[in-house]
């Protein structure tokens, strides 16, 4: 018995031996081919362009894995990576985006768009009221325009409150107005703790129907 553990033990370090050296083999050529690609980049856009493209691809990785890490649910965590996307996404698909998070939030919620909404993309209904909701995906922050619009259309679709969701956030006569007249502004912050929110409720959730 002595001598077979013994011949075993030895077989198992050959095999790990083995697998380390395949293992660094596989890493030696996935090196090459990777510096083959930058290198063939680099003759037509020069190394110090090739790296800041790859420090900006790892900032950005950086960032998706933070953010995704850190939300345990199977929903937040799809919401967060659709919000990573969202400079991407139309008028349209924000809006569907935003009728996402609001529902998960617990909202009951209509998407209006197009003619005839009166400034008003998304009613959101819940036991505090109904909130007219108009969403503003713009590269900057937006002005006192769609806060004017949404505070009619509120009383047109006779909402109890009026929100703005624009993720590049507001212009300081924007915010003025929207505290004169009562409109609540949101922007990639709101909508980041409205997430963080959501995983919190589905973590609860699912413990209750475990303990259940």
């Amino acid at each position: 018995m002595r001598w077979r553990r013994v011949v075993y033990g030895g077989h198992r370090r050959r095999h790990a031996r083995r697998s380390s050296k395949d293992s660094g083999g596989s890493l030696f050529i996935l090196s090459i081919v990777v510096f083959g690609l930058l290198s063939y980049a680099a003759n037509y856009v020069g190394w110090p362009a090739v790296i800041v493209a790859l420090v900006v691809v790892a900032v950005l990785i950086g960032r998706y894995l933070i953010r995704r890490g850190t939300l345990s649910t199977p929903k937040a965590q799809d919401l967060s990576t659709s919000l990573q996307n969202v400079g991407a996404m139309s008028s349209a698909q924000f809006e569907v985006f935003m009728a996402q998070v609001l529902r998960a939030l617990g909202y009951r919620t209509t998407v209006l768009g197009g003619s005839g909404d009166q400034g008003v993309d998304i009613i959101a209904a819940s036991q505090d009221g109904k909130v007219a909701v108009q969403c503003k995906n713009y590269k900057k922050p937006v002005g006192n325009k769609p806060v004017q619009e949404v505070f009619a259309g509120s009383k047109h679709h006779r909402c109890d409150h009026a929100w703005v969701v624009a993720p590049a956030g507001y212009t300081k006569g924007a915010y003025e107005l929207a505290q004169s007249v009562g409109v609540s502004l949101f922007d990639v912050n709101s909508i980041r703790k409205w997430i963080k929110m959501i995983d919190e409720a589905e973590k609860k959730a699912m413990e209750q129907r475990q303990a259940a």
